[in-house]
């Protein structure tokens, strides 16, 4: 995580500083935070804010990370497409939640259009995440299309082609647009082809062709908007996807923020902290293993200004840019 971004804004530094106490409380409760015990007062987590403001602190085993990501990129429940706070009670920044409240009727229409890959005849139940950029057309990462496809000789040159389970059977992938928390309800369309798993090593996509109606006879979501030049340090994003339970993050971390749902659609909100000319995107939203193929949304807009792909445990979060993306789609979305 990008303290120095995460603190640029002086409104979440002060409410954070404010409402230690009441933080604090609330963490404490849930256990896992021995040092509470220990002298972690408001005063110590000032000095860490000031370090942390420039890019001078690293976690020292206080729990204030964990603490300072739970306040502030707070991971939001999906239900019936709209979000909403976990329902743990803990303290979240008034700040954060007001820009995304601000931004809700934007995201509630990008929300639809952003599913769960789902697998049949496979060991694993899903891949990962998946969005509509086109009709019919879906896109997600090429780690998570490499799951259950490869790349294959056709009559026409070199494609793409299903693999097979270890019985000899097709694999099958499905895109849900649901899978909510809580909610029975599907809304399954069948992935008929892919159209496109990218090569170069720099783009992490992949394109997948859906079904024209779904399992129960409905259309697909609309497509969500790119927007290549939307992309900026500072700006604020939502990251909508399916986080799963992940070997690579601390347990307890994962348990206090997530409230131990997992592979259910969640909607995280955070900053862009760096653009890499128009190959990658940073950003600072909390995100999972299952996130992979995720839509990083703007918030003014609710057009997609990246395609998350990969977090460095405690570091950044690393997204392909939507220009990239949108090139990809016009050689081999057609």
């Amino acid at each position: 995580m990008d303290y120095r971004q995460l603190f640029s804004d002086d409104e979440v530094r002060q409410e954070f500083l404010d409402r230690f106490d009441e933080i604090a409380a609330g963490a404490a409760a849930l256990g896992g935070f021995e040092s509470m015990d220990a002298g972690l007062t408001v005063d110590r987590a000032a000095e860490a804010v000031e370090r942390m403001a420039e890019g001078a602190w690293g976690p020292d085993g206080s729990g204030l990370e964990a603490i300072v990501e739970r306040f502030t990129r707070p991971v939001h429940l999906v239900q019936r497409s709209t979000f909403r706070l976990p329902p743990d009670g803990l303290p979240t920044s008034a700040h954060v939640t007001a820009r995304l409240e601000r931004a809700r009727r934007p995201l509630e229409r990008a929300i639809p259009s952003v599913g769960r890959v789902e697998l049949r005849n496979h060991a694993m139940q899903w891949a990962g995440t998946g969005w509509m950029v086109g009709p019919r057309l879906a896109v997600t990462n090429r780690h998570v299309a490499e799951i259950f496809a490869r790349e294959a000789r056709t009559g026409e040159g070199t494609g793409f082609a299903f693999k097979q389970s270890w019985t000899g059977r097709t694999v099958r992938a499905d895109l849900d647009w649901y899978q909510e928390y809580q909610q029975p309800e599907e809304s399954r369309f069948r992935v008929t082809e892919v159209a496109w798993i990218e090569p170069d090593s720099r783009f992490d996509v992949a394109l997948l062709r859906i079904a024209a109606t779904g399992e129960d006879g409905g259309e697909p979501p609309a497509p969500i908007e790119l927007d290549p030049s939307g992309a900026r340090t500072g700006r604020w994003v939502a990251v909508i996807g399916y986080p799963a339970r992940d070997s690579r993050a601390d347990p307890d971390d994962q348990q206090r923020i997530f409230d131990g749902v997992y592979g259910c659609k969640r909607l995280a909100g955070g900053k862009v902290t760096a653009v890499r000319g128009k190959d990658i995107v940073h950003h600072d939203a909390t995100t999972l293993g299952g996130n992979s193929g995720s839509a990083v949304i703007d918030l003014d807009s609710g057009k997609a200004v990246a395609l998350h792909f990969r977090g460095l445990v405690g570091e950044r979060n690393v997204a392909v840019h939507a220009a990239a993306v949108a090139r990809i789609v016009h050689a081999h979305g057609r």
